[in-house]
């Protein structure tokens, strides 16, 4: 489980791992809660690889069929 965690880490991931350390630190340094849970919501998105939306929540359905037909009732 874990070792799925250390897989797929792109440019995206690691600036969200770097950017939520940052501020969460700075959130705790400075006694700032708004702060913090940024740094917690993207040390979150971050690790478990979830946007806004969660794993590909925001993802755009494919088509089922190109050549699919309309039919009217007559």
């Amino acid at each position: 489980m874990i070792l799925n965690w250390l897989r797929d880490w792109n440019w995206v991931r690691i600036f969200r791992l770097v950017v939520g350390i940052a501020a969460l630190v700075q959130g705790i340094l400075y006694h700032n809660n708004v702060l913090g849970m940024m740094g917690v919501i993207l040390l979150a998105q971050a690790v478990f690889n979830m946007g806004c939306c969660g794993a590909s929540g925001c993802a755009v359905p494919q088509r089922k069929s190109a050549n699919k037909t309309i039919q009217s009732k007559r």
